[in-house]
């Protein structure tokens, strides 16, 4: 009886390997999440380099103006519904990031305090974290405008919608705003940074 005993060509690139029941080929299968692309390489190229590409997405408002006064009770948050709601059109973990542009105001001899919160909601809840103080004053004749706001990260499902809400502090003022015009802009923006499954 004739045997023929293989001989493996020891070459970096080859991925047989001799076993005692014969030749191994190994088999790769490659599965890719939603957002990540994988190219295969050349049937004759050597190594074999698979590429994996992320296709990011994002979403943002547009360019937006208007003025929203906060005429509901302290702390008491009301959408402000000049910043259309965003969707999100791919879960997985998002950087959200937030500006809103507040104005409070205090008439002449009224010693009081007022302060405009913002917050970020999903899918007509509040994301707890999200909270940001934007602008506040205290005392009489007094008034003041600015932009603040936060980044943080969040896991989304698709279909999620983002809205952004505010509320005020103080009753003894004027109607504290959120505003957003050449001046100062009031916006919300989304960014997907990785798959569901994600982790630190």
């Amino acid at each position: 009886m004739y045997r023929a005993d293989p001989t493996v060509d020891p070459a970096p690139c080859n991925a047989l390997t001799l076993t005692g029941a014969g030749l191994l080929v190994p088999e790769v299968e490659i599965q890719a999440q939603p957002g990540v692309t994988v190219t295969a390489p050349a049937a004759d190229a050597c190594p074999q380099a698979w590429q994996i590409g992320v296709d990011a997405s994002w979403a943002q408002n547009a360019t937006l103006a208007f003025a929203h006064e906060l005429g509901g009770p302290d702390r008491v948050f009301e959408e402000i519904t000049e910043v259309p709601p965003l969707r999100i059109p791919r879960a997985g973990v998002w950087e959200v990031d937030y500006n809103v542009r507040g104005a409070v105001g205090i008439p002449p001899g009224t010693a009081a305090a007022e302060y405009v919160t913002a917050a970020i909601y999903k899918n007509g809840a509040p994301i707890v974290g999200s909270e940001a103080m934007i602008i506040g004053v205290v005392g009489a004749d007094n008034g003041a405008q600015a932009a603040g706001g936060l980044s943080f990260l969040h896991a989304f499902a698709a279909g999620d919608v983002v809205t952004l809400w505010a509320y005020r502090i103080g009753q003894a003022g004027g109607a504290p705003s959120v505003v957003s015009n050449p001046d100062g802009r009031t916006r919300l923006m989304l960014h997907w940074l990785g798959p569901v499954g994600d982790a630190p």
